[in-house]
């Protein structure tokens, strides 16, 4: 703290001439009254002061005092006016040339900064009407560990860029204050770093710190926030945090599911730290090498974190647990009465964990037989079309929905096509070749693209949707709030609460977006397209794949069959007459 800051001012000394540069600044400013003008010249010239550049937040703190005890002012705000808008006055002049905006930069230093003195004065005044809150003075001389100075910095900086609804930044700056106040009390040494009991220990500090449970959980969403922002920032990708987010692994795009909720992989609750480290690791391997769909990844992942969270609650050792630690584990799997196809699905993702451990030397020998534990998984057929009736209820009130969720349903309702697909959709999709309309989507699940045809009203309804919204080639047709894909969970949600409000078949229809695949399936089967130009309308692989989407396939198959062989030309037992004659021969 400059000398200034500490000196008592004491009235018997001689005030000290003023430069002319400091007068004419502070005349200058037109909002402030003359009394407080001459006031603040006194302060400042008993001060010492020879250069507005030495006006930081510390001297405005003692001429807070010096009102209050010399002068006996007890409402200092319109004399603290006029030391602020000297300062920025001074900061607006520096910033037009190149030696002023080094002079003004915004830079972390054992210091205390004050945010309406930030050297874009756009933004400080914004600030204007809260200049005097306790969020606007940040002291980065506290004890804490620079690392996290430098963290709560850039999230400071991140919070006044992004942030512009006053209400929204005034509830981050002040959580950030928060967090930056419980990590200098437990003398915490990287946020990015901070597991599960750090994180409730925070819960407990704003619980005791804050007013309302409501406030609290506002406050709280700062640790995220300040994670992402810090892991975002990095160089280099720290594979270290206890957070891993997706934006910031530089994936390739045809990976992402850009309409997925899934944002963040989190090692947090991996309460041991060996098997925490393992867990990086492993997903440092799945992401960096494997190049699968990071949803598989993600949903692979939730199955190991499950048995690495039972391990650590155990004190286990991943590299060293035993054949009946997993056998144990497993059979709460059975007795939790999961599917023979998820139960699978855990075996495979173990499996691949062990195996990956083996490969890196944390362990020798696989701890189980995978394939003594698989189930045979019995393929049942779901017939989830959406009826006739349903379809042209929801229709006839579509027009109550605003026009997206119009947009995106027909999508759904035409096509068949995955609610991600639908999320993804861009500018671009629709094209016309000759006489007949198409659209080019890009398979998520599938990683590649495939076109279909789609019906003219469509693709008209589509073109005046694109101009209206003035939609580019490379733009998604449906966004989210910030300017991403729509998110599947949303339009869900959405969709699910319309037909509850409107009572779609007496308000027993439960929307589910997969049924409309189901539904357009079944009816191209039932039009006489064969199974084979379904699954390649569908986008599917394999044959098996497609027939679990038509509807009624089974009983189908039976009646196409009985008519087959209900013909004389196709009875099995006339056959055989035929052949062997009256003695059999």
């Amino acid at each position: 703290m400059p000398a200034y800051a500490i000196r008592e001012w004491r009235q018997e000394e001689k005030p000290k001439a003023l430069p002319e540069q400091i007068i004419e600044t502070i005349d200058s400013c037109e909002d402030v009254a003359k009394t407080a003008k001459s006031r603040l010249k006194k302060f400042l010239a008993e001060m010492g002061i020879q250069d507005i550049l030495e006006m930081d937040y510390p001297l405005r703190k003692a001429y807070q005092n010096y009102l209050f005890s010399a002068c006996q002012i007890q409402s200092a705000d319109r004399y603290l006016l006029a030391y602020d808008r000297t300062k920025q006055a001074d900061i607006r002049r520096r910033m037009k040339t190149l030696a002023g905006k080094n002079q003004c930069r915004w830079r972390l230093e054992e210091t205390i900064l004050f945010l309406p003195y930030h050297p874009d004065q756009e933004l400080a005044m914004e600030l204007d009407s809260v200049r005097n809150r306790p969020n606007m003075v940040w002291d980065f001389t506290k004890p804490c560990a620079w690392h996290v100075k430098e963290q709560v910095f850039t999230t400071l900086n991140e919070i006044l860029a992004i942030t512009k609804n006053s209400i929204q930044r005034r509830q981050r700056l002040t959580g950030l204050q928060y967090l930056y106040d419980f990590c200098t009390e437990q003398a915490i040494q990287d946020i990015e770093d901070m597991d599960l009991a750090q994180e409730q220990m925070f819960n407990a500090y704003l619980t005791e710190h804050t007013p309302s449970e409501t406030y609290k959980h506002q406050m709280l969403a700062i640790l995220n926030l300040c994670r992402k922002t810090v892991f975002l920032h990095n160089a280099q990708i720290n594979w270290q945090a206890n957070i891993w987010y997706l934006d910031g692994l530089r994936i390739a795009e045809h990976r992402l599911n850009r309409s997925s909720s899934v944002t963040s992989v989190s090692f947090t609750e991996i309460s041991h730290k060996e098997n925490r480290r393992y867990a990086k690791e492993y997903m440092k391997y799945q992401i960096g090498v494997t190049g699968q769909a990071i949803s598989t990844i993600t949903t692979r992942y939730c199955l190991l974190e499950r048995f690495l969270v039972r391990l650590s609650e155990q004190g286990q050792d991943a590299a060293s647990c035993t054949t009946k630690q997993i056998e144990d584990y497993l059979g709460e799997l059975q007795e939790s009465g999961i599917s023979a196809k998820s139960f699978n699905a855990y075996i495979s993702g173990l499996n691949h964990f062990f195996r990956f451990l083996i490969a890196r030397n944390y362990r020798e020998t696989m701890p189980f037989q995978p394939e003594l534990y698989q189930k045979k998984i019995i393929v049942k057929h779901h017939d989830r079309s959406v009826s006739p009736e349903v379809c042209e209820e929801v229709l006839g009130k579509l027009h109550l929905l605003p026009d997206h969720l119009r947009c995106m349903y027909l999508h759904l309702w035409c096509l068949g096509l995955r609610i991600s697909e639908v999320c993804t959709l861009k500018g671009n999709a629709y094209y016309r070749q000759n006489h007949d309309t198409w659209i080019q989507v890009y398979q998520v699940k599938m990683k590649n693209y495939k076109r279909i045809p789609i019906a003219e009203g469509l693709y008209r309804i589509m073109e005046v949707y694109i101009k209206t919204h003035q939609i580019g080639p490379d733009d998604y047709l449906f966004t989210n709030k910030n300017g991403g894909p729509y998110r599947s969970m949303t339009f869900r949600h959405q969709m699910k609460k319309f037909c509850e409000d409107h009572e779609i078949d007496g308000g027993d229809y439960l929307f589910q977006s997969h049924d409309y695949r189901h539904t357009v399936a079944t009816m191209l089967y039932d039009n006489g397209v064969s199974i084979q130009g379904v699954r390649d309308y569908l986008g599917h692989d394999y044959l098996e794949m497609t027939e679990q989407y038509i509807d009624y396939m089974p009983k189908k198959i039976a009646k196409e069959n009985m008519g087959f062989f209900q013909k004389p030309e196709h009875n099995l037992a006339a056959g055989l007459r035929k052949k062997g004659g009256r003695d059999g021969k």
